[in-house]
């Protein structure tokens, strides 16, 4: 796909800010840092935010910084969640582009070469972002995540929503994607109500107005452990709550993206009982579409369970076609 003028530019060497948000993740982060120094050309910035950690964190990241005096180390006295973390990483960041990394993921050594070769090009872009390679609790290998995008490819805004209209969209909602710190800032913050679907909401509003650069390169190890599951999209009651309040958030903080949103049926969990959970509130009752529906009922937990023996690519091809 070929952009217009609008989007296209020159910008030396953009600036590149790596936040890191911790709470009590000492056994996992000496590799995602390590990982962050690794890179074949150097992040501008990395910032490590401490929400607060009971266990030893402060002084495994103390010690760290001591042989790399370049991370910088901000601490929460009190815990007040990653969504909070993040925040104060954002307001201390200075890099024209940020990523976000979980302390316990990691990323590969490419990334920062291939997005400052995106953003010199297009340096409004929204998004920078590349494919996944996941281990999950429950399954014994890891898989590859191809996002479904054109290779390589800056896509405007308007081609974004297209996609979005008519073939399976997603991203490494995890992490692994640069975000335009000033398209970041004007969508406003991480907002406590969308707990773990906080980044979900940011990577499509900002997708959405600005568009995105895709690399057919894995940018991100993605580590899915089970606590953090059960602890977020596991717990039924929380998550019914949480797809409630940020279909609610994008109507109230978004209502540009509203129609984009809803005719895309963008919601970052898919379940049969969102059906009559949505049905069931005035405000989510506008967002349901054929669309919607449609993808609640073939994205269900049967649905995975049979996709599981197949190998993802396959999965991703099956959603295109069935526009899901």
């Amino acid at each position: 796909m070929n952009a217009d003028n609008t989007y296209k530019g020159k910008a030396d060497n953009p600036r590149m800010t790596a936040i890191m948000p911790n709470y009590n993740s000492a056994e996992f982060f000496p590799k995602s840092i390590q990982a962050l120094l690794d890179q074949t050309e150097a992040f501008d910035e990395i910032i490590i935010v401490d929400d607060g950690s009971t266990d030893n964190s402060v002084a495994l990241l103390e010690a760290i910084i001591k042989e790399h005096p370049q991370i910088r180390l901000i601490r929460h006295e009190k815990n007040q969640g990653v969504n909070a973390a993040v925040n104060t990483g954002l307001k201390h960041a200075t890099g024209e582009f940020i990523i976000f990394c979980a302390a316990d993921d990691w990323f590969s050594p490419h990334i920062v070469a291939l997005a400052k070769q995106a953003a010199s090009k297009f340096p409004t872009v929204g998004l920078i972002c590349g494919d996944a390679i996941v281990q999950r609790f429950d399954l014994k290998q890891p898989f590859y995540r191809m996002l479904p995008y054109p290779p390589d490819t800056f896509l405007t805004p308007d081609e974004f929503k297209a996609i979005t209209r008519k073939s399976y969209v997603g991203f490494n909602s995890a992490g692994g994607m640069f975000m335009n710190r000033q398209a970041l800032l004007n969508a406003g913050i991480f907002y406590s109500e969308t707990r773990w679907h906080a980044d979900w909401l940011m990577y499509f509003v900002v997708a959405l107005r600005q568009g995105i650069y895709y690399f057919n390169e894995v940018f991100i190890h993605i580590n899915v452990r089970k606590l953090s599951y059960s602890e977020g999209k596991g717990n039924t009651k929380i998550q019914n709550q949480v797809m409630l309040d940020t279909v609610h958030l994008i109507a109230e903080k978004y209502p540009d993206l509203w129609d984009d949103f809803k005719k895309a049926a963008l919601v970052p969990h898919h379940a049969i009982r969102y059906i009559a959970l949505f049905l069931m509130d005035p405000l989510a009752r506008r967002f349901i579409t054929k669309r919607f529906v449609w993808k609640m009922m073939i994205n269900n937990h049967m649905i995975y369970r049979i996709g599981r023996l197949f190998p993802y690519r396959f999965i991703l091809r099956a959603r295109r076609l069935l526009r899901a």
